[in-house]
């Protein structure tokens, strides 16, 4: 039955409402449908309503779940909402695949079913911040100046490329560790130091020098232009079949291949 609304007329008085047995009668049939529906006919039984009867363990700001019968609340410690700040205390997780995100971005970070975590953009950490892993918790430190720092090596794929923007392959390191520059090097004067490696006997060469007729004669050849002294010594040294001219100072500054 819909609900039955007594005439009360257009003003007080007026004779056009209606009368007290008509509105009296509304009013009866009103509430024996409502306690027909909510009870025998003649009195009212909530209890299947699900109406809450109790509410337990209730501090300020604690968000509340459904207890152990449907007429119980219970009201949770470990997440409780202030009114600006949510706070959980304990785990949260989403669907895979769900996102984490903001009102600008919604899907800001996605975790994967794997555990694999998308971002969609930047991520910032602070300055002079670390990220490592569980054994070596600062492994990268960043500075504010952007400058990184590792705290062991660094090691790329073989075959790989370190380079810049303008020149991605600036450097290539093979597997057999051979570096190779897409350009030529440049490095400041006496920056460079070159082990010294085992060699065979020296040819020395002198300069309008006789020793090569005397005691030195196929061993050495001392170049001296001055009272016995060595100077502007340049050396030669045989390896296999490549000729190196060598300086005063070890360094190679001519290789000749042999053909």
């Amino acid at each position: 039955m819909a609900i039955q609304t007594i005439g009360i007329g257009t003003v007080a008085d007026d004779g056009t409402g209606d009368s007290l047995r008509v509105a009296g009668d509304k009013i009866n049939d009103n509430f024996n449908e409502l306690y027909t529906a909510l009870g025998d006919g003649t009195t009212l039984d909530v209890s299947g309503l699900g109406v809450i009867t109790a509410l337990n363990n209730a501090t300020a700001n604690e968000l509340v779940t459904i207890g152990a019968t449907t007429t119980e609340l219970d009201a949770e410690a470990n997440l409780t909402f202030d009114g600006t700040t949510l706070a959980v205390t304990g785990n949260i997780t989403v669907p895979n695949d769900g996102d984490i995100g903001s009102v600008g971005a919604t899907d800001a970070i996605q975790i994967s079913s794997a555990g694999i975590v998308t971002f969609k953009d930047d991520i910032l950490i602070k300055d002079g911040g670390t990220i490592g892993v569980a054994s070596s918790t600062s492994a990268i430190t960043i500075a504010s100046t952007g400058i990184v720092t590792f705290v062991d090596d660094i090691i790329i794929k073989d075959a790989g490329t370190i380079g810049s923007v303008s020149d991605v392959d600036a450097m290539s390191i093979s597997s057999t560790g051979i570096v190779t520059f897409s350009q030529i090097p440049s490095v400041p004067i006496n920056t460079i130091e070159i082990s010294t490696q085992t060699r065979g006997a020296f040819l020395v060469i002198e300069s309008g020098g006789t020793d090569g007729a005397g005691a030195n004669a196929g061993d050495n050849i001392i170049d001296e232009t001055d009272s016995d002294d060595i100077i502007h010594e340049s050396a030669t040294d045989l390896v296999g079949s490549v000729f190196n001219i060598i300086d005063s100072a070890g360094m190679v500054v001519r290789t000749i291949n042999s053909v």
